[in-house]
């Protein structure tokens, strides 16, 4: 790795290959937890996953049976008897049952930067819903003309709080949560954009 640091610095290496030697060097290193095992509610293939950004101790998940969960990373809901597990089970969970659900595929879900107070949801219903974390409701609906294929927010944009939101009509869409209505329309795109799917803004 420190050979691909080097090259990268002399400019020797592009951007792009170093960034993928890299994930590719931590994708071989990895190894299942013998500690920790996540006790997931979904039926479903999961779809997006995100640690908070503000604790590192909160994960959200989103998947293709219209399910969204929190869990609990850091302390465990309980222990395996006699085993050295931990055993993380939802501390919520967001499914069709819930008033506000998603009856389609949950594409996307993003933690508000600052906080875990809020999340947003993105998905093949045509909508992007930013949810309250304490009363697991949604306080803010964004309708979009397209199935929401990607949601993202900066972590460092503290005073705009804007949702960058990838949607089948091929545009992006600024949904600014301050004002509840759409700052921008980024037109332009001829399809759908595969690097839209790996935007980290």
């Amino acid at each position: 790795m420190w050979r691909a640091i080097g090259n990268r610095e002399a400019g020797k290496l592009r951007p792009n290959s170093f960034s993928n030697r890299i994930k590719s060097t931590r994708i071989q290193t990895l190894e299942l937890s013998n500690h920790k095992d996540i006790m997931s509610p979904h039926r479903g293939s999961v779809n997006s996953l995100q640690l908070d950004l503000t604790e590192g101790r909160y994960l959200l998940s989103g998947t293709s049976d219209a399910s969204a969960a929190v869990f609990d990373v850091q302390h465990g809901t309980n222990y395996g008897g006699g085993e050295a597990i931990t055993r993380h089970k939802c501390l919520f969970a967001v499914d069709k049952q819930h008033e506000h659900d998603h009856k389609y595929v949950v594409s996307s879900a993003v933690w508000y930067p600052v906080d875990t107070g809020l999340f947003v949801m993105g998905s093949y219903n045509h909508h992007i819903n930013v949810w309250d974390t304490n009363t697991a409701q949604v306080v803010m609906d964004f309708k979009m003309s397209g199935k929401a294929y990607r949601t993202a927010m900066s972590p460092l944009a503290t005073s705009l709080m804007l949702i960058a939101a990838g949607t089948e009509d091929v545009q992006v869409r600024l949904c600014d949560i301050a004002s509840e209505a759409f700052a921008h329309t980024l037109s332009g795109h001829r399809g759908m954009s595969k690097k839209f799917a790996e935007l980290n803004i």
